[in-house]
């Protein structure tokens, strides 16, 4: 009995160390768990937010998260109205923004992504889904 015990203690050992292993690798080689990412450009004398997509909150429960990098200069703020969202991304700064479930109206499907500070600037588009 003792035998078969260090056997499987051995074996949830090493299962505890290939999945540490993996998180670890995951996490080295950038995967996050961001809904979606946008990003501070400019392209064509244009500044913008690039990024958005869809996201489909059918059965969800936990809150939406957005990935937001400065890439410019300058500040540059981060606004969805229909979110409750205002933000000023410091240049260079990479910041994730937590947005509940109850903070989206759930009576538009896109959603306008702006900056504040610079109303010239292109908006983007965050499509959400039910």
């Amino acid at each position: 009995m003792t035998e078969r015990q260090s056997t499987t203690q051995w074996m949830v050992r090493a299962v505890i160390v290939v999945l540490g292993l993996a998180v670890a690798g995951c996490a080295a080689m950038g995967y996050s768990q961001e809904d979606a990412k946008f990003v501070a450009v400019e392209e064509g004398g244009a500044k913008m937010w690039k990024g958005g997509g869809t996201v489909d909150l059918k059965g969800r429960t936990k809150p939406l998260t957005l990935k937001v990098v400065n890439t410019l200069g300058v500040d540059h703020g981060f606004s969805i109205d229909t979110m409750k969202v205002k933000e000023v991304i410091k240049p260079g700064e990479e910041k994730t923004i937590t947005v509940p479930l109850e903070d989206i109206d759930s009576s538009v499907s896109e959603h306008r992504v702006y900056c504040q500070l610079h109303p010239k600037h292109v908006a983007a588009t965050l499509t959400i889904t039910r």
